[in-house]
């Protein structure tokens, strides 16, 4: 049996006054799914999921600010509500017209839970891993 390998694309938006990189995999047409990684880890490392992934999906994976390909900020902003805000202008910069679909991993499971904790609305479904 052959592996698949889908390949991504590496998009770069402002994001509250720094250059995010957001990996997309997939269809824009396509339902959108976000990942987002955890502590010392990076957008890439979701490629074996997006390989094993059945079905047509729109998949968008940030680095965190300081991870990966995205700018650093400042020594003092990386707690968890920095990452929040930062998620919450991802989330509507990608998708503001209907809620996502969000799947986080260690550190970004925590993020992801606690948005969904203060912005339930804009969840259609979570999953913590």
């Amino acid at each position: 049996m052959t592996a698949y390998h889908r390949p991504s694309e590496s998009l770069f938006v402002d994001i509250r006054g720094l250059r995010y990189h957001v990996r997309s995999w997939g269809r824009p047409g396509a339902p959108k799914l976000f990942l987002v990684h955890g502590w010392m880890d990076v957008s890439a490392s979701f490629q074996f999921f997006v390989d094993a992934l059945k079905g047509d999906w729109h998949i968008l994976a940030p680095d965190w600010r300081g991870y990966g390909l995205t700018q650093w900020s400042g020594a003092d902003t990386y707690w968890f509500h920095d990452f929040i805000g930062d998620l919450d202008k991802l989330l509507a910069h990608f998708q503001s017209d209907a809620p996502v679909r969000l799947l986080g991993h260690s550190m970004g499971g925590s993020v992801s839970s606690m948005y969904a904790g203060v912005r339930p609305e804009r969840i259609a479904r979570l999953v913590n891993v």
